[in-house]
């Protein structure tokens, strides 16, 4: 990728980033979030989806101002807008490594600054 690539990948990435903290700033009953994945915002490169499949980021607010987000692919036109936390929890428990899970127990465990 070319460095305006990169750069406007950068921005795509940060913009998704600032829509997460908006979301949960506009929904603070809720702790957990899925929106399409941003091409390239997780360390690792994740690829294409498989066929049949898209890419969405899951996105735990541990406490405020502290998040992880979790990579999941889900058939093309599975219906993500009425699921609650415990649903998307449960996406979260069957997608997530166990270091991922490890990572949000520390986090809602640590008291943060600011929090």
């Amino acid at each position: 990728m070319t460095g305006g690539a990169q750069t406007m990948q950068a921005r795509l990435i940060e913009i998704a980033k600032q829509g997460d903290i908006a979301w949960f700033a506009a929904n603070p009953d809720r702790r957990i979030r899925i929106r399409q994945a941003v091409a390239q915002e997780f360390a690792d490169d994740i690829g294409a989806s498989p066929v049949g499949m898209t890419w969405f980021a899951l996105v735990l607010e541990a406490q405020p101002g502290a998040r992880i987000r979790q990579p999941i692919a889900l058939p093309i036109g599975f219906a993500i807008d009425d699921m609650d936390d415990a649903a998307l929890f449960s996406l979260f428990q069957q997608a997530a490594p166990a270091d991922a899970k490890a990572l949000l127990s520390r986090l809602r465990t640590t008291r943060l600054p600011n929090a």
